[in-house]
């Protein structure tokens, strides 16, 4: 338990920047293909892409609600 929350706290020291996670998700897919990929090791590529995903929406979803402030301040001018 200790590691992982040693890793969560290293990903919010670090957030990539979105194209920073596309571009580390498409390494981690590349890697998974390879036949010499244990199972476990798929799995646990596949967590962190999972991770990766879930930080992009997070900033995704930031990014869109900093632009409805913006179009509702526009609006009010």
């Amino acid at each position: 338990m200790r590691k992982y929350l040693e890793n969560r706290m290293e990903r919010f020291m670090a957030k990539n920047n979105i194209e920073e996670n596309f571009k580390e998700l498409d390494e981690l897919l590349e890697k998974m293909q390879d036949e010499d990929v244990s199972l476990d090791e798929s799995f646990e590529m596949y967590k962190k892409g999972i991770e990766i995903v879930k930080d992009s929406n997070e900033q995704i979803d930031k990014i869109e609600k900093q632009i409805e402030v913006l179009e509702e301040e526009s609006d009010d001018e």
